[in-house]
């Protein structure tokens, strides 16, 4: 009897359970199947794209749907701080042909576990540093730090792309064609009257902001920066308005 509990007292102790919430580029993901290939567990994430799973640090979580790449993330500490995120990419163009049948959402425990086992072996292969245990070490050196400092070594050979910055010609563009960036937001919500529509744009132009705002994924980032602009300018576009009445009131 004694022995059996000091078996089973190390999973309880390290038994724990993740939350976390997959997302792909343009929303949360319901239905991804979330594998533990460590435990043999199988869940979904929600409409929210939430999940939670029993899990241990250093077990491997395996993400797999019809329309993303697959995922196989190892477990750290931090993970289960806070509700972990995972990001999946769209393979939906990639997809020659979706067979549908009446057994499409059995599940098979035994063939899965094989596959993600499969996958697992993959991902071992290409990126054996994050699997090195601490007792391979020799000599007091760290074979997992000191591939790191190669493939950084090898990341400063590679030149910077050059910043390449927003103007005037790409905001006008921009607020032509985007059902969210136009007219209406910029007098409504932005509280930028029409008559300074486009000085507005010629001031942002002077922010220096990255193009790559402009981009579908980076809408809500180039938003926040506008709406802090727009406060900025209104106090400049204020200052200028009373300065004029004063010059009126001395006439």
């Amino acid at each position: 009897m004694k022995y059996i509990v000091l078996l089973l007292f190390p999973l309880s102790l390290f038994s724990q359970t993740i939350k976390g919430k997959v997302y792909d580029t343009e929303s949360t993901v319901k239905g991804i199947r979330v594998y533990n290939v460590s435990q043999k567990r199988l869940t979904y994430t929600n409409n929210e794209g939430d999940f939670s799973i029993s899990a241990s640090v250093n077990d491997t979580l395996f993400f797999e749907s019809l329309f993303h790449h697959s995922k196989m993330v190892k477990l750290k500490q931090s993970d289960f701080d806070d509700i972990a995120i995972f990001e999946l990419k769209k393979s939906v163009n990639e997809l020659d042909e979706i067979l549908l049948s009446d057994d499409k959402n059995k599940f098979n425990p035994l063939e899965y576990t094989q596959n993600a086992e499969n996958a697992l072996a993959r991902d071992r292969k290409n990126n054996m540093q994050l699997y090195v245990p601490q007792s391979s070490y020799s000599n007091g050196m760290d074979f997992v730090a000191i591939a790191q400092m190669i493939g950084k070594l090898f990341k400063r050979k590679n030149k910077p792309k050059p910043i390449e910055f927003i103007e005037y010609k790409h905001l006008d563009s921009l607020f032509k064609k985007d059902d969210l960036f136009n007219l209406k937001l910029i007098k409504d919500d932005l509280n930028i009257p029409e008559a300074y529509a486009h000085l507005f744009l010629d001031y942002c132009d002077s922010k220096n902001l990255n193009k790559e705002l402009i981009s579908k994924e980076n809408k809500v980032i180039l938003l926040d920066s506008l709406v802090e602009f727009s406060k900025e300018f209104l106090k400049i576009t204020h200052e200028f308005e009373a300065s004029k009445d004063t010059l009126r009131l001395k006439n």
